[in-house]
């Protein structure tokens, strides 16, 4: 489990100067305006790192992001995020409270399976912005990566007076498969033999 701090929020009228809009961050997420959920605009949210949240109506849209990671990296950079996090409440989609896709090009991640930095920024933002207000929350994430690599983070908030104060975000791990690789030790032939 890793500790992080109380919630910072902003909206993309906050990136403006930064010159990053909403609609770029749609366009190098692969999404259209209606794929969106339209109870959440996206948000940056910080926990100690910063992530973009962006919520979509349900597990197909969720499903068909397609990242442009060059412009995710530019965007990134403009407004020193960590990466971007996508997510459906869609009941149709996960019986967590969210699953989501994480994408940090910016750290050579163009997709990850389990973001405990993200995770925490997520739940918040259920609490804060979406009505889930629980102080222990579960977000999976890696169902929809090609291969599939499922996880689940649980985010346990820390709450005074019904504002988050902190939280506590992660899981544990757990053998899906276990494989035996050999490896063939042998010279591979020069072509054309002599002093190619």
């Amino acid at each position: 489990y890793m500790e992080q701090l109380a919630p910072r929020y902003e909206d993309p009228s906050d990136w403006a100067d930064r010159g990053v809009q909403e609609q770029d961050v749609l366009n190098a997420l692969g999404l259209m305006p209606e794929d969106l959920d339209p109870r959440f605009s996206p948000k940056l949210a910080n926990t100690g790192n910063s992530f973009v949240l962006v919520a979509v109506k349900d597990g197909a849209a969720l499903k068909a992001v397609k990242p442009g990671l060059a412009q995710l990296e530019a965007i990134s950079e403009a407004l020193d995020l960590i990466g971007f996090y996508v997510f459906t409440t869609d009941p149709g989609a996960t019986s967590a409270d969210a699953t989501a896709r994480m994408f940090a090009p910016r750290y050579g991640i163009s997709e990850e399976s389990a973001t405990g930095m993200a995770a925490g920024p997520l739940a918040c933002a259920l609490y804060d912005h979406l009505g889930v207000r629980r102080p222990k929350l579960l977000i999976e994430q890696g169902h929809f990566m090609e291969p599939a690599s499922p996880s689940e983070i649980t985010v346990e908030l820390n709450l005074d007076a019904g504002r988050v104060t902190g939280l506590m975000a992660g899981g544990y791990g757990a053998v899906m498969k276990e494989l035996q690789i050999s490896l063939d030790r042998s010279p591979a032939p020069v072509a054309g033999g002599g002093n190619d």
